[in-house]
């Protein structure tokens, strides 16, 4: 990074309201079914809502992981998940940030088992109405270095994909941008700003910013992307992209 951009690119929370905790534990959340049945979709629009749902998006995260990693155990694979997903600090410095700020969650409504299968209260002890099952939020992509661009061929690419992402690209089932042809249109984009004030905004590219569920990711991004599809363009606003935060 040159002398001239800004070294310091986010924010930090320094004050402010305890992170509200929940009243449940995520290991008792039960998983999400597919077409959501025994779960309530709310849209989200509020910042401060986000905001009071912080330490939840975090633990979900982390409970996300815990399950994921024992799947692998328990299939003899060797677990390469991170000890830490995402990160309080993280979560609030992007729901900070983030303008425009939107998405949906995912909250349990009637009882179900562990596995996310119809039960009762009796066989469900630990259930609870209003248990986190999905979250994501979306925002228009912004960044803050006027270095930055997309680069699908530059080496550093795909060098910190693990092994297993690596076999599948080079076998043809994972698809990624080999041409570099995505990254050229992207970088095409109409996009402008001042990095040391508002960022870099591309109007045209809409970014998940946070994204975290059990059992329910596949249907909260397909719900995303029809809202997109559906939306108005504006001056601020005409999306042709989405692109998921690392």
């Amino acid at each position: 990074m040159s002398e001239e951009e800004p070294k310091f690119v986010g924010t930090r929370r320094f004050g402010g309201q305890p992170v509200r905790q929940p009243a449940y534990n995520f290991r008792d959340v039960p998983y999400c079914s597919k077409d959501l049945a025994g779960s309530t979709l709310s849209e989200v629009t509020d910042r401060q809502h986000l905001v009071n749902s912080i330490a939840e998006f975090a633990l979900l995260c982390n409970e996300a992981t815990r399950r994921k990693h024992l799947s692998e155990i328990a299939r003899g694979k060797k677990s390469r998940c991170p000890s830490k997903p995402l990160s309080i600090e993280y979560i609030f410095d992007r729901i900070d940030t983030d303008d425009p700020i939107w998405g949906f969650m995912v909250r349990t409504d009637t009882p179900m088992s562990s596995k996310g299968r119809t039960s009762n209260l009796k066989a469900s002890p630990q259930w609870k109405r209003g248990m986190l099952q999905g979250f994501i939020t979306v925002t228009t992509f912004t960044q803050w270095r006027s270095s930055f661009r997309f680069d699908s061929l530059h080496e550093s690419a795909f060098a910190y994909d693990p092994d297993d992402l690596t076999e599948l690209a080079l076998k043809g089932i994972r698809k990624y941008d080999n041409d570099g042809r995505l990254a050229e249109e992207l970088e095409a984009t109409v996009h402008g700003g001042d990095p040391w004030n508002e960022g870099i905004v591309y109007p045209r590219i809409a970014e998940i910013s946070l994204f975290g569920a059990l059992g329910c990711g596949k249907k909260l991004l397909q719900l995303v992307i029809e809202r997109l599809e559906r939306s108005r363009a504006s001056e601020s606003q005409n999306y042709d992209y989405i692109v998921l935060q690392a």
